[in-house]
């Protein structure tokens, strides 16, 4: 038996349905920028860390069209990332297109600083230094984000915090904490100057790891106490393949794993939805 051929105006119907189906579709053109946090070092998979996942998350919950273009590079400061992009064509024109932009920027800055100084830490000797170098970083940080913003004007940008990979083993060296703190100030700051510029915080979920919530305990049972130990021991805990944070890689103790990058795209998601107005526009 022959099977029947639709109706022409079931036909059309579909075809009308399918059309509007892909006119309603939501188009997300995503430009990362930033350091190895953005190019997805520390990620088992080696797929792209948060930018990856963004992605997949965007697609499966809002049937989206997404397009990403990853432009991290691990160890670049705000300073490098923003001669990459005045140099590169490339990375200008996919700002000028994208409709969403995120930034990881500023840890291998606040990095430098603590290197430089970090004999310096137990005696707080960094107080001298610090100041300066929060003013260095914001002024850096304000160019970044100026240029950024003269290829693409009306984009939101969603910027990271930066976080302090080692808390777990220094919980009781707080001025490591206090000066990552500070210098998300400066960030917060700065995104305060642009009311399209939104914080992702994962300063504490990431410093912290599986102990959030739960540094006075972990201050107190510690066996970790920088003070006590010598360049070998220190060069000993770091080098110790168990990592002690849940959400970093035990490869270098600093990098977020595949947890870690799970809660960072879960947060940017978050705070994605929650200023969805600024991006999410139907077939657009």
């Amino acid at each position: 038996m022959a099977s029947k051929s639709l109706p022409h105006s079931d036909v059309g119907t579909t075809k009308k349905t399918q059309t509007d189906k892909k006119l309603e579709q939501p188009k997300v053109n995503l430009v990362a920028l930033g350091d190895s946090l953005t190019q997805g070092v520390g990620d088992t998979t080696q797929n792209g860390g948060y930018v990856y996942l963004i992605k997949q998350v965007l697609e499966k919950r809002l049937d989206a069209a997404v397009v990403t273009r990853n432009y991290g590079k691990a160890g670049d400061r705000s300073d490098q990332i923003l001669k990459r992009l005045q140099q590169q064509e490339k990375m200008q024109q996919d700002l000028k297109k994208a409709n969403v932009i995120t930034m990881t920027v500023g840890g291998n800055d606040l990095m430098q600083t603590l290197q430089k100084n970090f004999n310096s830490l137990s005696a707080n000797q960094l107080a001298e230094f610090m100041p300066t170098a929060q003013k260095t970083y914001a002024r850096k940080l304000d160019e970044l984000l100026r240029t950024v913003r003269s290829y693409n004007p009306n984009a939101p940008i969603f910027l990271y915090t930066v976080y302090n990979p080692f808390y777990v083993y220094f919980p009781a060296l707080t001025q490591l904490q206090q000066y990552t703190t500070q210098w998300n100030t400066v960030v917060r700051q700065k995104a305060a100057e642009d009311k399209n510029i939104y914080i992702v915080n994962v300063e504490r979920r990431l410093s912290e790891g599986q102990y959030y919530d739960h540094g006075s305990n972990l201050k107190k049972t510690t066996v970790t106490d920088y003070n006590e130990l010598s360049g070998d021991k220190l060069a000993k805990v770091l080098n110790n393949q168990k990592e002690k944070n849940a959400y970093l890689s035990p490869n270098d103790h600093f990098h977020p794993n595949l947890k870690g990058y799970k809660f960072m795209a879960a947060k940017l998601y978050q705070v994605m939805i929650e200023h969805k107005k600024t991006w999410l526009k139907m077939g657009g």
